[in-house]
């Protein structure tokens, strides 16, 4: 069974909460239902593992790294007011794609086959990536925090 790290974003890119689901959009339901974030919440991303573990991984590091303010779990700044940990401005936040077209990209990416995906440019930098490695700064540092996390 394949599990879901997602991560939501406010405005400016603010990394506000992540989470883990083996449940997709009904999770996202849930917290739309319950949690006083949604509300700020602008985008999100996802990451699909193939375990639950390693996904606990993922989730794990970047709560440490990133400190959303929003995540109790993991998260070195807990004990701190949500007031206080909200107006921080998120100085470790992971940067989310923005470059003109990233969207059309990605979306692209998304409803392309295995096959078609194999030969597609980069989203983020629009080059071929090599058939051993990573073909742009943002994808080597994606890559690195994947394999720091494991």
């Amino acid at each position: 069974m394949s599990c879901t790290v997602y991560q939501y974003f406010g405005t400016g890119g603010h990394l506000l909460y992540v989470g883990i689901t083996e449940r997709g959009v009904k999770r996202a339901h849930e917290h739309a239902g319950s949690k006083a974030w949604w509300k700020l919440a602008t985008g999100c991303t996802l990451e699909h593992f193939d375990t639950r573990e390693e996904a606990l991984e993922r989730e794990a590091y970047l709560i440490r790294t990133y400190r959303p303010p929003y995540n109790q779990q993991h998260n070195p700044e807990r004990s701190l007011p949500i007031e206080q940990r909200t107006g921080m401005n998120n100085r470790n936040r992971p940067a989310r794609p923005s470059a003109p077209g990233m969207k059309e990209r990605m979306r692209a990416y998304y409803n392309a086959t295995p096959t078609e995906r194999a030969s597609m440019a980069c989203a983020m930098c629009q080059e071929r990536p090599p058939v051993n490695g990573p073909c742009c700064v943002a994808c080597q540092t994606a890559r690195r925090e994947r394999t720091t996390a494991a």
